[in-house]
């Protein structure tokens, strides 16, 4: 299972209704991430005084990160040409990434994003 960076900061909260939803999900699960998503978490504990340095190792330890190479970045773009053409106009170069990611290795998507929702490979935890 590929987690979204929505799913990885709803995890490091620890609280909250969705909680027990994704772990519902990755229960007995390898789990995966891009390791561009490492700066977007490395950002959102800097942003919330939360231990930058000891939270990316815990994460490293929990899941297996997939280094982006040409062929996902090229897919990212497309990606994110297709969604807006289809009104999504917040999906973003960096979903386009995590989905091409979760793509290239087979996997599904968990995440709490809605701009995922055309995404028939993406589960929406709401």
């Amino acid at each position: 299972m590929f987690l979204d960076t929505s799913i990885i900061v709803e995890l490091m909260r620890g609280e909250g209704p969705r909680v027990d939803s994704i772990m519902a999900h990755i229960e007995n699960e390898l789990l995966f991430i891009s390791v561009i998503q490492l700066g977007e978490v490395n950002d959102w504990c800097l942003a919330n005084c939360s231990d930058p340095p000891a939270r990316i190792l815990q994460l490293k330890d929990i899941v297996n990160v997939i280094p982006l190479n040409e062929a996902i970045c090229i897919e990212a773009s497309e990606l994110k040409h297709q969604f807006r053409a289809q009104k999504i106009i917040k999906f973003s170069l960096m979903d386009g990434i995590i989905l091409a990611s979760a793509r290239y290795i087979d996997q599904k998507l968990l995440t709490s994003d809605a701009d995922f929702r055309k995404a028939n490979d993406a589960i929406i935890i709401q």
